[in-house]
């Protein structure tokens, strides 16, 4: 009797379909997966130096195989266990190189109405990245954001982020002071436990994934 998780089999399954991809499908797959929440074609067309066109090619060439949906214009991995197949696929500087571009994409494709709402995003993959003067800028933001909405510990969640960023950027000081602003706004003594701000970005297996019903193509 063999003792197999299900998610070994499912994940084995997955990675042999993703093997077979051909290269440029394979790679968009790897962007869609390493992004979390998805990507719009806006997005792929800059990761990728390909036209809005191919790339909504490209993520329905995807979407046929069942590895991708595409919702409201934005595409992602159809379930988490395929997001964590292809990144598990990768070395460390590949993950680092997709995660820098899509900070960089992001931010080129922002406009200012929208500056908020992706921020958050944007310094995430700017500190997986290593693109540490970006993932500052960005979790000010983001940081800001959150006090806006009254929700302190997610802001001082992002200037943790931020202070990490900083020890290079001389700016240890001006993210102290911001942290002190918010606990004496939130009327706290100290910081709570950090909130996790990883999100689908870096989500791992969790039990319900595990029968996940792999399709043949």
């Amino acid at each position: 009797m063999s003792d197999s998780h299900p998610s070994d089999n499912a994940g084995a399954e997955i990675a042999e379909r993703v093997e077979r991809l051909p290269e440029q499908l394979h790679d968009v797959l790897i962007t869609i997966a390493i992004s979390g929440l998805g990507c719009r074609t806006e997005i792929l067309s800059h990761v990728h130096g390909i036209s809005r066109l191919h790339a909504a090619g490209e993520g329905d060439a995807l979407v046929d195989r069942r590895l991708v949906v595409e919702e409201n214009g934005v595409y992602r991995c159809a379930h988490p266990v395929i997001a964590h197949v292809v990144r598990d696929g990768l070395t460390v500087s590949r993950r680092r190189e997709v995660h820098r571009t899509l900070a960089l994409a992001l931010e080129r494709a922002i406009s200012p109405e929208n500056q908020r709402e992706m921020a958050r995003e944007i310094a995430r993959h700017a500190d997986q990245g290593e693109e540490p003067a970006l993932a500052y800028r960005f979790a000010l933001v983001a940081s800001n954001g959150a006090i806006e909405r009254y929700a302190f510990a997610e802001a001082l969640s992002w200037l943790d982020l931020a202070a990490t960023n900083a020890r290079g950027l001389a700016q240890t000081d001006a993210v102290d002071q911001l942290t002190a602003e918010v606990l004496e706004t939130a009327g706290w003594s100290e910081a709570p436990p950090l909130a996790k701000l990883g999100g689908p970005i870096t989500r791992g297996m969790e039990r319900e994934d595990f029968d996940l019903p792999v399709r043949s193509e």
